[in-house]
């Protein structure tokens, strides 16, 4: 009996939450939207308005292999952008559809997403400067 009673309480406790009222979803978003707007101060700091191509790529073999104008920075911090939407979307969804882990799973993906395009961006930084 021990065994289902906390089970009991949990889906107690989340029955009737809204989306954006579950504590889970709450730090995963808000964790998201943190790295999204850190990637965006990063390179809005780094990245000014210039005529020399800004390097995207570099390779240890190959050297420098993209090249682009400056603005072309700022497209990894919207493809973020655009994978938080889409997964937010979806989490919501699946989490009105009672399928919260598949929610929970959906935006932790998201914000694992945007810390790897943080990190790239990072280094996009690092090698212009």
């Amino acid at each position: 009996m021990n065994a289902t009673r906390w089970q009991d309480d949990i889906i107690r406790e989340e029955e009737g939450v809204s989306f954006f009222r579950n504590n889970i979803v709450r730090v995963l978003m808000g964790g998201t939207i943190f790295f999204l707007l850190t990637h965006f101060f990063v390179l809005a700091y780094f990245a000014r308005p210039t005529e020399r191509s800004m390097i995207l790529h570099y390779n240890v073999y190959f050297g420098v292999e993209i090249q682009s104008a400056w603005w072309q920075l700022f497209l990894l911090p919207l493809a973020g952008v655009f994978f938080f939407m889409v997964h937010g979307i979806f989490a919501r969804r699946l989490y009105r559809a009672c399928e919260r882990i598949a929610a929970y799973l959906l935006l932790l993906g998201a914000w694992m997403l945007n810390v790897g395009l943080l990190i790239a961006g990072g280094g996009v930084a690092f090698i212009n400067y």
